[in-house]
């Protein structure tokens, strides 16, 4: 209560002091109006375009007659202060301008022009008719011509030969509405911070911390030291490999399990089965940069799965139980590694890899194995001679378990020495590679795998790869080759409106003699796996396919990919054509058609089911199709 009395003097004060400028404002408006002494004299300065923040409202009065200065030309109400405008500019000698300033806003009073007047030679003022002035009824009538009033493109009123300050669309006027839109009309200064970005919306940002809320999340199997997808600042290190390469020790067991029904035929014969796979990934993290991996499928071996099949009417399980790791493997940086051995930051990069590792380059096309041998890489460097904003070279060798139709089943009969390159440049990347391919056992076998790739996106509208594979350097006869030949894969996707969900697709292909990857495992499919779902092995049931191998053949697949709108589910639609234009594929005698479809939407977070169809004609042998059901767990 004190508090309150003693803040009502300063309130009635400071209520006093408004209302004594508030009067003093008004007799400076009143007598510049009416030209009183004491107001400035027009006709010897040309007043400059006065420039007052953005208005609200913006009035412009129509030109006063000669003899009658009870008018103002232009009247602006101020009651938004933003962005600077340009206010009208007297087309001759003013009389008078003035401000109002009270609660409400600004009034800006500008005596209108003296150009048409006749000044008496016996005085420098005007001669001013006795007319009574009632300031409310001013502004009401001021106030009234707004829906009429207009300014010119430069913000200023029409030049003193128009008889009218309220100009058409034909003279190039802009209208008050439209200058309200955009304040900043013809404003070639600075520009600072947009008015509406200055407000404050204290419950817009609140919501940003109010709204949150725990995303579900499917932990590993095993989770030891920091949890997989834990919060908080991460504890620091421990110097086992110097106190500028800290080790933060965890081990995670993660992967998926997969079961699917099926039935139909494939190129082989009848697939009736319900088959079971279990892929563990087993991670142990030393540092931020380095870990041993290994990877496991416990329910499979040799490409095929544990599964209960229906063979000549009866029910048969087949056990293909196996704990060998399919990989197994060490991956760290040189430079790490060695900056934290003599304390202090990484020299350089240099990421490596050994052991039984995994080998993936181009999608999968020109290698996907898991092969006994060692690769580095140098990453993130660039030239300015060959115009490459971003390149990465990765360098390998294979001693042992490479797998490749080209030495058939045998898995230790060749190696492999050779290098990938991934680089940015001429508006979209290039993906390039070489590899000796040698065997151990006969040299004539022996050849060289060639490949080189660009992709981009033209006219904004079509993404096309263009993928060249080449085998060469056998010393066989003719028929005796399993490598040569090339294959030309050309990719393309068409970018839609909405290029998240509607995704129409066209991928063609033409191969030569015997092209082959470098390396390939038997669950990853053919060569072809990427030119559309006919072409795509289940890697579960042996779900039927057209022939993936490009051998002597041509064709290609058209398609389209949906994907809902909120990126929860997917349905594919394709049809796919595959012709022979050589004697050496007995898988392709004449030419074959397929249509599928495959829709597959998440159940949880964790979980999905996945639904594929197909069929195919093939001239000269059996057809092909089947359905399947596949459900899916992540952890």
């Amino acid at each position: 209560m004190h508090r309150l009395a003693a803040a009502e003097p300063r309130r009635r004060t400071r209520r006093i002091r408004r209302a004594i400028l508030r009067c003093w404002i008004s007799g400076l408006a009143i007598a510049s109006v009416f030209g009183l002494p004491g107001a400035p004299a027009g006709g010897a300065d040309v007043p400059r375009p006065t420039r007052l923040p953005a208005v609200a409202r913006s009035i412009t009065l129509p030109s006063s007659d000669a003899a009658d200065l009870t008018k103002p030309s232009a009247v602006s109400s101020i009651e938004n202060a933003g962005r600077p405008i340009r206010m009208p500019l007297p087309s001759g000698p003013a009389v008078q301008k003035s401000v109002q300033v009270g609660p409400s806003g600004i009034t800006l009073l500008v005596q209108p022009a003296t150009a048409s007047l006749t000044m008496p030679a016996a005085t420098a003022e005007p001669e001013l008719s006795a007319t009574s002035f009632d300031p409310i009824e001013f502004r009401r009538s001021v106030e009234a011509t707004l829906s009429s009033a207009m300014l010119d493109a430069a913000g200023s009123l029409p030049a003193a030969d128009k008889s009218d300050a309220v100009l058409s669309s034909s003279d190039l006027s802009l209208p008050i509405g439209r200058q309200l839109e955009t304040p900043y009309y013809n404003d070639f200064s600075a520009t600072p911070i947009p008015s509406a970005s200055m407000t404050c919306d204290s419950g817009g940002e609140q919501w940003i911390y109010d709204g949150k809320h725990d995303v579900p999340t499917q932990h590993p199997w095993i989770e030891w030291g920091r949890i997989f997808y834990g919060d908080g600042i991460t504890p620091r290190g421990r110097d086992w490999f110097g106190h500028t390469n800290l080790a933060h020790p965890k081990f995670y067991m993660y992967g998926d399990f997969r079961t699917g029904v099926a039935a139909g035929r494939n190129a082989g014969g009848r697939t009736d089965n319900l088959a079971n796979r279990l892929n563990l990934d087993l991670d142990l993290q030393l540092t931020d940069t380095e870990r041993f991996h290994a990877f496991v499928g416990p329910l499979d071996s040799g490409g095929a799965f544990t599964r209960w099949e229906r063979v000549a009417g009866d029910f048969r399980f087949q056990d293909e139980i196996d704990f060998t790791p399919v990989t197994g493997y060490f991956e760290g940086d040189v430079g790490a590694m060695l900056g934290g051995a003599v304390g202090e930051s990484s020299p350089f990069e240099l990421p490596v890899t050994m052991g039984l590792v995994p080998l993936l380059f181009q999608n999968g096309i020109w290698m996907e194995d898991a092969v006994t041998g060692a690769a580095f890489a140098i990453p993130a460097w660039h030239s300015r001679l060959l115009n490459w904003s971003n390149a990465d070279a990765t360098f390998f060798a294979v001693f042992d378990q490479l797998n490749s139709t080209a030495f058939g089943a045998d898995e230790h009969a060749a190696q492999a020495f050779g290098t990938a390159w991934f680089i940015d440049a001429y508006g979209g990347y290039i993906e390039t590679g070489y590899a000796y391919v040698r065997d151990r056992n006969n040299d004539a076998r022996s050849y060289h795998n060639m490949t080189a790739s660009f992709t981009r996106r033209y006219l904004d509208r079509i993404s096309n790869s263009v993928r060249v594979i080449v085998n060469t350097g056998q010393d066989l006869n003719q028929r005796d080759r399993t490598a040569d030949g090339a294959l030309l894969l050309v990719e393309n996707s068409w970018i839609t409106s909405t290029p998240l969900t509607v995704v129409p697709y066209a991928n063609l292909f033409v191969g030569w003699d015997r092209p082959q990857s470098v390396a390939r495992a038997g669950a990853s499919g053919g060569i072809l796996r990427n030119t559309g779902i006919n072409f795509d092995t289940d890697g579960l049931n042996g779900f039927a396919t057209l022939d993936p191998t490009a051998s002597d053949t041509a064709g290609g697949s058209l398609g389209v990919d949906l994907i809902g709108d909120d990126l929860d589910r997917q349905l594919l639609l394709e049809v796919s054509y595959i012709t022979p234009h050589g004697n050496k594929n007995a898988n392709v005698p004449d030419d074959q058609f397929a249509t599928g479809t495959r829709y597959q939407f998440p159940v949880s977070n964790r979980t999905l089911l996945r639904f594929d169809a197909m069929y195919g004609w093939r001239r000269g042998l059996d057809d092909v199709y089947g359905t399947r059901m596949e459900y899916r767990w992540k952890f």
